[in-house]
């Protein structure tokens, strides 16, 4: 996989000045990437649409990340593996505060970090319908390889550390849970556009607080003992 901090080439092409050797270019091309990948699939864009809508030239592609696969790698390590550490760092903050007698609630903290995630950069669940779920999703085995799988790590341990502590149900199957836990998490993201028009929600952060407040109940109604 690329290298997401410094591109394929591992730092600046000799050559070029450094004027154009700006964090906010980079940034502004992973962002129209994920963005344009989310709305009209990643086979359907170009280089240059991507480069238009950054405001930069196709030069600067191929200076940052050498082709078009190396701007997708580095898109998705940005977006996914950041709230994949973001999820680590919360379940970390977690195993501390509970060793000192803090109560529970990990799915809380968790709640919050993957909203306000999906919130932020909306065309994520947009992305991981095209590219990931859909049949021949261009992104699907890096995703799995990734990202999936680390979170497929990271939160059936916390389901299990719960059942352990009894604040779960002991004939709850950790795995399960996990899948239902994200099931719960991201669908309303993945629907906001029928939800949005059908129900008349309007994702402001009162309504993101509310949905984030009613899952939590509605997962612990499921899973505590």
């Amino acid at each position: 996989m690329t290298d997401p901090t410094t591109g394929p080439l591992h730092g600046r092409r000799p050559g070029r000045p450094a004027a154009h050797d700006r964090p906010e270019t980079r940034d502004a091309l992973l962002d129209a990437a994920g963005r344009l990948c989310g709305l009209h699939g990643a086979g359907a864009v170009s280089l240059r649409r991507i480069a238009a809508d950054a405001g930069v030239t196709p030069a600067m592609v191929h200076y940052y990340f050498g082709d078009k696969e190396g701007l997708y790698d580095a898109m998705l390590e940005r977006t996914f593996g950041r709230l994949v550490e973001r999820v680590r760092s919360v379940v970390g903050r977690r195993d501390a505060a509970e060793a000192h007698g803090e109560p529970g609630g990990p799915l809380r903290d968790l709640l919050g970090v993957m909203t306000h995630a999906f919130a932020e950069e909306p065309w994520i669940p947009a992305l991981v319908v095209r590219e990931v779920l859909a049949e021949g999703g261009r992104f699907r085995e890096r995703f799995i390889r990734g990202y999936a799988s680390r979170m497929a790590e990271l939160l059936p341990g916390l389901m299990r550390r719960e059942i352990a502590a009894g604040r779960f149900r002991t004939d709850l199957d950790p795995s399960l849970a996990f899948l239902s836990f994200m099931g719960m998490t991201v669908m309303p993201f993945v629907a906001r556009p029928v939800v949005e028009r059908a129900l008349g929600f309007r994702y402001d952060d009162e309504f993101l607080e509310r949905l984030a407040a009613h899952t939590h109940r509605l997962f612990l109604e499921g899973a505590r003992s």
